[in-house]
């Protein structure tokens, strides 16, 4: 059977290292055809419409109602002390935004969703934590009831935050899974998400310990409040600190979302243990233990080197899946396996487009998004699957 008009383009550009278009596809279509098929032409998932839209929603109104909380809280306190609520604010918009790019870069093969990242960094910065500062008061008065005045001064904030605060930013990762069911379909997703959601918690809750700071120097200590308090709970603690601990519980979410929100009970256990140990880092860099500074740094370490044991095995999982459907996917169009694996990566492929003439980089870059869609399909598909691995060879 001789060969198509398409086939000597593919095997031309096999031969370059370029991305064939698809079998049967237009240079310029935008997503695969199965994936529209199975989600529909905005991306959502058939028949989800309804419950996405309502997340969005459960989104937007309590984080409008956080901000409106926390201005009231702090609009007083703002107008006596305007220079220092300044630099803390610009301190604060520093670290999120290098943060927010930080954590974005982290997910492999692709950024993930705009949208879903701002969802998750606004549930975080609002709507989080003006929940945390009302449940942190609460419960801290319980526990000065039940246990006493003292007791609740050593280990309040070891009882308290890691059940409400973790509880509260991990609301935030699902209702961003089920408002945005494309950017969230697996335990990378998951881990990336919950990472910013508590990176929101974290910049806000520094804002307000150092506002904490300065009213208690008595509002004679200028500038100086705001960035030793900066510097502790960014530099000292910053790398195990809330985008840590709700990484480790995002990736629960994920393991649920990969399985359509009915995990079996290995993958419902290992979604709870998660969770559990997200909470149990909490409390152990909370808890009044190892109080020197270079027991806080131990601490810290622990934190951040659990956080990076979850991160690199979901991390290499996802690749290794990713690498195998873009191998099958450049089998079916003629290209080279090394070729076809590197776009897994972002700087392969800006390898390979850089053996790309100029005037066709475009319509290269086009189809490479089009094969890292496909694979990315077929890798969320698979997750939860059984035996997922040798199925994707």
């Amino acid at each position: 059977m001789g060969r198509g008009p398409e086939e000597p383009r593919a095997a031309n550009a096999a031969e370059h290292g370029a991305v064939p278009p698809p079998r049967g596809a237009r240079q310029d279509d935008a997503a695969p055809r199965h994936a529209v098929e199975r989600h529909g032409r905005d991306g959502r998932a058939r028949g989800g419409l309804l419950s996405s839209s309502a997340a969005l929603v459960l989104i937007v109104v309590p984080c409008v109602a956080g901000l409106v909380f926390l201005a009231s809280q702090f609009a007083g306190m703002a107008r006596v002390f305007f220079a220092e609520t300044a630099l803390a604010l610009f301190l604060g918009a520093l670290t999120l935004v290098f943060g927010f790019w930080v954590l974005r870069r982290i997910r492999p093969v692709r950024d993930p969703s705009l949208h879903a990242c701002l969802a998750a960094v606004s549930w975080g910065l609002t709507a989080a934590t003006a929940a945390g500062l009302l449940a942190n008061g609460n419960l801290l008065s319980l526990w000065s009831k039940g246990l006493g005045l003292a007791f609740a001064g050593v280990w309040g904030a070891a009882l308290t935050a890691p059940l409400n605060e973790e509880v509260l930013k991990l609301a935030g990762v699902v209702l961003v899974a089920v408002a945005f069911p494309r950017a969230v379909r697996g335990p990378v997703d998951g881990f990336t998400i919950g990472s910013l959601s508590g990176l929101g918690f974290e910049v806000m809750e520094n804002f307000v310990y150092t506002m904490n700071a300065v009213v208690q120097s008595g509002g004679t200590g200028g500038m100086v409040p705001v960035v030793q308090t900066t510097i502790v709970r960014v530099g000292l603690t910053g790398l195990g600190s809330h985008w840590a601990m709700s990484a480790v519980a995002g990736t629960a979410v994920g393991l649920s979302a990969a399985a359509a929100w009915r995990p079996g009970p290995r993958r419902a256990l290992g979604a709870a243990l998660l969770v559990l140990l997200a909470m149990a880092l909490h409390w152990l860099l909370d808890s009044p233990l190892m109080g020197s500074l270079p027991g806080v740094m131990f601490k810290v370490a622990v934190v951040f080197l659990t956080t990076m044991a979850v991160y690199f095995t979901v991390r290499h999982t996802y690749r290794r899946r990713v690498r195998r459907a873009l191998a099958s996917e450049g089998a079916a169009l003629g290209m080279g396996r090394s070729a076809s694996m590197a776009l897994a990566g972002r700087h392969g492929r800006r390898r390979e487009l850089g053996h790309v003439a100029l005037p066709e980089r475009a319509a290269v870059e086009r189809r490479q998004e089009q094969m890292l869609a496909v694979a990315e399909d077929r890798a969320a598909r698979y997750v939860s699957a059984p035996g997922s691995d040798r199925r994707l060879s």
